[in-house]
């Protein structure tokens, strides 16, 4: 019986721990509602008048009873930093500079500031991320020594800062990055740098030749939409490249930015090649194919497999002008298959 009474006495003192700490969370996540409401019922009004204002650096300024800087109005400050973000998204000129005015003289870059400042990778990405949308290019430097870091969502951020406060001088965090960049990462910093002028980009070189294959991967990419001709030589180096995906991004960069003698090179490495990668080389051969390689593509029509078969089909038929003479030749010779891939190769020319 006193086990039993001891148990029951835990039991329920647990149970009062559990109700007290629910009601507690509830009560302030009912109190941060209250004020993010309260907030919000004057904020989107007055930010709309005030946006049609002419602000300068010494014009006066009066932060608003909710959104002054003390512990009660944390929720709102935050509500207003999310809700000038998301409006000058959609701004320029004039009315975006009142939004950055305002957000500096509500003092809501202190908290910013606190949030990057944060060992919590969260908070502190978040940081990184209003920092940069509001445009406070004095932390730059700071925010760069974070395009390293460890954890990918942190790092993230920090390499987009970058390249919204320098562009592609941004880029430089390639040259001391050993963390990899994911697919998901290139793609938005590709995506950040397409409304820019790339100019001459000298660092490629360098990059090319990184120790960090994602570096190489991305500074390929950077090649081969920009067209620098002037790393062609770098690229067709990376042909040689350990890394599949590697050489795999160099063939689709070189089908862009090769030279007279890019065929040759790619069909050199065709027999060593990974059958994905051969298949890139084909696809890359149907643009840029020249009578040098011509024997290879004859050679290749005979290879048995039915698939590298028509598709050397399709680029003999389009990249010579005795191309269909040829397959109708290989026809009248050996009617199967090539009757079939023959009439395959004319209908997709015909369209």
């Amino acid at each position: 019986p006193e086990v039993q009474y001891t148990d029951t006495v835990i039991f329920a003192t647990l149970m009062a721990i559990v109700l007290v700490l629910t009601w507690y969370r509830l009560r302030v996540r009912r109190k941060r509602y209250r004020i993010r409401i309260k907030v919000q019922e004057f904020f989107d009004q007055w930010l709309s008048e005030m946006l049609l204002g002419d602000f300068s650096e010494g014009t006066p300024f009066e932060t608003p009873p909710e959104l002054q800087d003390i512990p009660a109005n944390a929720a709102g400050r935050q509500y207003a930093i999310d809700q000038l973000i998301n409006t000058k998204k959609n701004l320029i000129g004039m009315a975006a500079g009142n939004v950055i005015f305002f957000y500096e003289k509500l003092g809501l870059r202190k908290h910013s500031v606190e949030k990057f400042n944060s060992h919590i990778w969260y908070k502190k990405a978040k940081g990184i991320y209003e920092l940069y949308m509001m445009e406070q290019q004095d932390m730059q430097e700071e925010i760069l020594a974070y395009t390293n870091s460890r954890n990918e969502y942190v790092r993230l951020e920090a390499q987009t800062a970058v390249l919204a406060f320098s562009g592609f001088d941004g880029l430089v965090f390639l040259d001391q990055l050993t963390q990899p960049m994911n697919s998901w990462q290139q793609v938005k910093l590709l995506e950040q740098l397409h409304p820019l002028d790339p100019g001459n980009l000298t660092q490629l070189p360098e990059w090319l030749r990184s120790e960090n294959e994602s570096v190489v991967i991305f500074a390929l990419k950077l090649a081969e939409i920009y067209q620098q001709l002037q790393v062609t030589a770098e690229v067709t180096d990376c042909l040689q490249h350990p890394v599949e995906r590697v050489r795999g991004q160099a063939i689709l960069a070189l089908k862009r930015i090769g030279d007279e003698a890019t065929p040759t090179d790619l069909v050199n490495r065709y027999a060593v090649e990974t059958p994905g990668n051969r298949k890139l080389i084909l696809e890359t051969l149907g643009s840029i194919a020249t009578e040098a390689v011509r024997p290879f593509l004859e050679k290749e029509l005979d290879s048995g497999d039915p698939t590298v078969q028509l598709q050397v089909a399709r680029i003999i038929a389009r990249s010579y002008p005795a191309g269909t003479a040829i397959l109708e030749q290989k026809a009248l010779a050996t009617p199967s298959p090539y009757q079939q891939i023959l009439l395959h190769v004319k209908s997709e020319l015909a369209r």
